[in-house]
């Protein structure tokens, strides 16, 4: 009977005799198992600094052997891990291969079949077409009787400014049923914020970081009343014996010194575990939420972990659904970290264990009262803010760091996870760090940084000591503008290779 961090390890350390993998891009993202499996393992596509600094301690098998900007000229996702001829050769000296992923694409899905490999991931007929999507999960939001924001669907050529206006008010809200992490969602304040918007909507999908490539123009969108109040997310597993779920924990989002604002509205940058704070009325309708909406994924044959995101009128203190993500979500692998320093039995075992097809049992009750105890911890997921392709031109050490007495990041020891850190003053700086000159797409990912630290104040702003962290970490990478693009891609096809 599995029903805390103790028991959970004994349980693996008897009944997961064998290797599994994790897939991803850099070898930050699949961190987590290593707590809790006796045989973990990274494949991983890309190298990095950080990565030099977690082989020490998983082994990690790497796709490429640049740090720097020279690519394989394939998508930068699991997928290309995946679907490698590099990956069947390492694999093909172990009996089992049982492999983690942060979303499943219909390439990986043939590539595992196959070659008789298990995919730890939900299966891709959730996704676009059904939870993923939209307009068709807020219909079976209202079926069950569940809040969401007030508003209707919408076909995209029948938008009109003045009627909306009428109807909504400013701001309002335009969403895209299909794009996540805030590039298809606008908070509408003018009429030259509804014509940007509407612009934007009829360039295609593409959605790349370890997923797989969809363009697609979208015909009807979402207009809806813009709530005023913080945006809160938890993590739920679809498990044999009930559902279980983490508590809620605030987002970050839209944030200047994180992401640039022209991409969309409501754009992703990171959690904030330490400041999330919410009365007991919020947090039991989370989980009367959780469990409506997790019984309609199990009746559908789910099972594994998806994500809820919410937004709450703090006036009338009431959640509304906004989307659901049946996959694993942003919040990993830092919100394992999070879960093991608060000796919590991490959610991410029971999606395991559940695509592995082991005997488990599990105290669901105790489970759940630790998974929904307040965690520690905190991300901001640091991106290219010049909105063009750029290049690095300074190679910043991964590791641990703090502020010195003018405000100015000091490097401190090597480190990757939560529990490498001291204290709230250090924060450590992770996830894909490359070297001096290379290349940055437009809103490309530079870091991930992690701290004790709470760094959301009135959950909307950065606290000054997170703000200074960012806009001073950002300048150590002394990052610039390439000029003359279209001319060096002619003379130099590979010179911006999936950067």
């Amino acid at each position: 009977m599995i029903k805390d961090l103790k028991t959970l390890k004994e349980f693996t350390k008897e009944n997961v005799n064998f290797p599994v993998f994790g897939a991803g891009v850099y070898p930050f993202h699949r961190l987590g198992p290593e707590d809790f499996l006796p045989d973990y393992r990274i494949i991983a596509l890309r190298r990095s600094l950080d990565g030099e600094l977690i082989k020490k301690d998983i082994r990690v098998v790497s796709i490429e052997k640049s740090i720097g900007t020279k690519h394989i000229r394939e998508p930068r996702n699991a997928t290309t891990v995946i679907i490698h001829a590099k990956t069947k050769k390492y694999l093909d000296k172990f009996k089992r291969k049982d492999i983690l992923v942060y979303k499943a694409s219909t390439k990986m899905e043939k590539t595992c079949e196959e070659n008789n490999w298990n995919l730890i991931a939900s299966p891709t007929r959730f996704g676009k077409n059904l939870f993923e999507n939209k307009i068709t999960f807020k219909k079976q939001l209202q079926d069950l009787g569940i809040s969401v924001p007030p508003g209707k669907m919408c076909a995209k050529e029948k938008l009109h400014y003045g009627h909306l206006l009428n109807a909504y008010g400013l701001p309002f809200v335009i969403q895209h049923p299909t794009k996540g992490g805030g590039k298809g969602t606008f908070f509408i304040n003018s009429k030259e914020d509804f014509d940007k918007a509407y612009l934007k909507l009829e360039k295609p999908t593409r959605e790349t970081f370890e997923g797989e490539v969809e363009e697609k123009p979208t015909d009807e969108v979402i207009v809806a009343k813009y709530i005023k109040g913080p945006s809160p997310s938890l993590t739920v597993c679809i498990t044999k014996h009930g559902i279980i779920s983490t508590g809620l924990q605030y987002q970050v989002l839209d944030i200047p010194e994180l992401y640039n604002p022209e991409k969309g509205s409501g754009l992703f940058c990171g959690h904030d575990w330490t400041n999330s704070n919410f009365s007991e009325n919020i947090q039991k309708q989370a989980y009367e939420i959780t469990e409506k909406v997790g019984n309609l994924f199990k009746q559908n044959g789910y099972k594994g972990i998806f994500g809820l995101d919410f937004v709450m009128d703090e006036k009338e203190e009431k959640l509304y659904v906004v989307e659901a993500n049946p996959r694993m979500l942003g919040s990993f692998p830092v919100l394992t970290m999070s879960q093991m320093i608060s000796n919590t039995p991490p959610i991410l075992a029971f999606h395991i264990f559940e695509y592995l097809n082991i005997d488990y049992n599990i105290d669901i009750n105790e489970i759940n009262r630790l998974m929904r105890q307040k965690e520690k911890g905190s991300q901001m997921i640091m991106h290219n803010l010049l909105n063009r392709w750029s290049r690095i031109h300074k190679t910043v050490k991964p590791g641990i760091y703090q502020l010195d007495k003018n405000g100015k990041p000091k490097y401190l020891r090597p480190g990757y996870k939560l529990e490498h850190l001291k204290n709230k003053n250090e924060f450590a700086v992770v996830e894909g760090i490359l070297i001096k000159k290379s290349h940055l797409s437009p809103n490309r990912r530079i870091c991930r940084i992690i701290s004790l630290n709470g760094v959301l104040e009135n959950y909307k702003e950065l606290t000054p000591w997170a703000k200074t962290v960012a806009q001073e970490m950002y300048k150590e990478f002394k990052i610039k503008r390439i000029r003359f693009i279209k001319l060096k891609k002619l003379f130099n096809p590979h010179f911006l290779a999936k950067g």
